[in-house]
């Protein structure tokens, strides 16, 4: 109960915060998404599933197990569209690529990627026809998840070697002392 009446006064604020934004004259794009599922008794959640115990899911059941919705909303024509599967890494890019701003070639390679594997996350991840992986398994996808993974490890750890024309856009100038001057070229 207590859960379900915090669902309520959610809807309730968003629905305040899109009334009130609709009424504002600059352009306002809001994303509303949940980073996990509610914390409830694991019986509860069995019996969505269909299933007696939450041990032994199928990577199908698993998956769902992490499926949250995302929503968003502009005081502005925005093409209107369902994404039926679209993994939280992705959804940064999707932002600002429905807000119209222009993209890093970081951002782009998301967009990309999504379309080939609308989710990655800690389960394993999907394809674009709706194919389930474990991260043990072997897939066509392999040397795409290497190339992704090697990307990120770029942009957060190998602060040394930072690709910044990918991860920002021209004219930028990054001041982080890390990079020195390589942030001004």
């Amino acid at each position: 109960n207590k859960y379900l009446s915090l669902v309520k006064e959610s809807d309730n604020a968003f629905k305040e915060l899109i009334e009130y934004f609709s009424k504002v004259k600059e352009p306002t794009l809001i994303c509303m998404f949940g980073d996990h599922q509610p914390n409830v008794e694991t019986e509860f959640i069995a019996e969505c599933l269909g299933v007696n115990t939450l041990s032994n899911l199928t990577i199908e059941q698993e998956q769902a197990r992490h499926v949250t919705p995302f929503f968003i909303w502009a005081n502005y024509d925005i093409t209107e569209r369902y994404i039926d599967k679209l993994s939280s890494n992705y959804l940064s890019s999707l932002v600002l690529e429905t807000a119209g701003v222009k993209l890093t070639e970081y951002n782009k390679y998301l967009l990309n990627l999504s379309k080939i594997l609308p989710v990655i996350d800690t389960v394993g991840y999907i394809d674009s026809e709706n194919n389930y992986y474990k991260w043990s398994d072997y897939s066509p996808y392999t040397s795409i998840l290497s190339e992704y993974e090697n990307l990120q490890y770029n942009g957060i750890f190998d602060t040394q070697n930072t690709n910044l024309k990918a991860f920002y856009l021209d004219g930028y100038v990054h001041e982080s002392t890390e990079l020195g001057e390589k942030g001004t070229e």
